[in-house]
């Protein structure tokens, strides 16, 4: 029973990864930056609230990955693998800029970072088919044992 939950969970989380990559790619820049404008407005960060909540679902899900019983090598080998992919992801913003681009104050490295990542997200095109490639072929996996 606890599998199965556990299992729903890990697909639901997959393929919520995957509609956000889409959106990426699907929404004009201009959707893009006005949601972006909306969400940090004058401050430095849009995310506090929303880091609290993944921060503890991570925690649940990891605690109900354990305890529903989990390949250590495997695990420890994905979190290597997630952590790499999302440092080579931020390092592909590397350029700066342009003025249009450019986030309004008040400006946090967050901030910055946000605005250039919509600014033109195919620059982390390799990272982000590498982690969708991984994260389809892992649900292709849990999908087959239903």
């Amino acid at each position: 029973m606890l599998r199965n939950i556990v299992d729903i969970i890990v697909v639901i989380l997959g393929v919520h990864t995957l509609l956000k990559f889409a959106f990426f790619f699907v929404l004009p820049y201009d959707r893009r930056r006005t949601a972006l404008d909306q969400a940090y407005g004058n401050k430095p960060t849009a995310t506090r609230t929303a880091d609290i909540v993944l921060l503890t679902m991570a925690i649940v899900l990891a605690a109900l990955l354990w305890y529903h019983g989990i390949e250590a090598t495997s695990f420890l080998g994905g979190l290597w693998i997630g952590g790499t992919l999302i440092q080579l992801y931020f390092h592909r913003f590397h350029e700066p800029i342009d003025d249009k681009h450019a986030p309004p104050p008040a400006v946090s490295p967050i901030k910055m970072m946000s605005y250039a990542i919509q600014a033109n997200p195919s620059r982390a095109w390799r990272e982000m088919l590498v982690f969708a490639i991984l994260v389809i072929c892992s649900l292709v996996l849990i999908i087959s044992r239903f």
